[in-house]
């Protein structure tokens, strides 16, 4: 004979292990990062943070990644960090509009500006995913081009999605900090 509280004992723990595994790999696909390990980084340079090239839909989202960069890194030791202001050369021109020569542009000021890194990269996705929860979801791939040589030494990529009650800021600032977390940054 077969007791039946056994059988729904069993089943109990079944379905427990089931969940507890759907849950385990709904955590899991919440954020995918990518990081190139460096040597350390000498806090003591000039750090120029780039014109982000902005492949989302969303308007002036490179502006928004820039911003949290920028105050990211100077929370893990680097003072001297200065955004990219255009050069103004005319003032009757229209601004530059495409992010990959605002990018180049900004590059050949950092090179004549002596700056010891510069920080660029692009925003891949920056939107709230439509649906039952529009929950957040960002994509940056972010790089540090040591401006003597000219070498990229530092890069990572990543994107995450967080749940519907969170903003879409919130869930693009945990995905920088967990980018930048590799960053060792030394007082030289």
């Amino acid at each position: 004979m077969i007791d039946c509280e056994k059988i729904l004992q069993f089943v109990h723990l079944r379905f427990r292990f089931f969940f507890f595994i759907i849950l385990l790999s709904l955590l899991m696909s919440c954020s995918v990062i990518d990081v190139q390990k460096s040597a350390p980084l000498s806090s003591s340079g000039r750090w120029l943070i780039l014109p982000f090239q902005n492949y989302s839909q969303t308007p002036r989202a490179g502006e928004q990644v820039e911003e949290m960069l920028a105050t990211l890194l100077r929370i893990r030791g680097v003072p001297q960090i200065e955004m990219y202001q255009q050069q103004d050369e005319n003032k009757n021109s229209w601004p530059e509009l495409n992010d990959r020569k605002r990018q180049e542009d900004a590059l050949s000021l950092a090179i004549k500006d002596n700056a010891s890194y510069a920080v660029a990269g692009s925003v891949d996705e920056w939107q709230y995913k439509l649906g039952v929860g529009s929950e957040p979801a960002v994509g940056l791939t972010i790089r540090i081009i040591e401006i003597p040589s000219g070498k990229v030494i530092w890069s990572a990529s990543g994107a995450r999605s967080g749940w519907s009650t969170e903003s879409l800021s919130g869930t693009a600032q945990k995905l920088l900090r967990d980018l930048t977390s590799s960053i060792e940054v030394t007082k030289l």
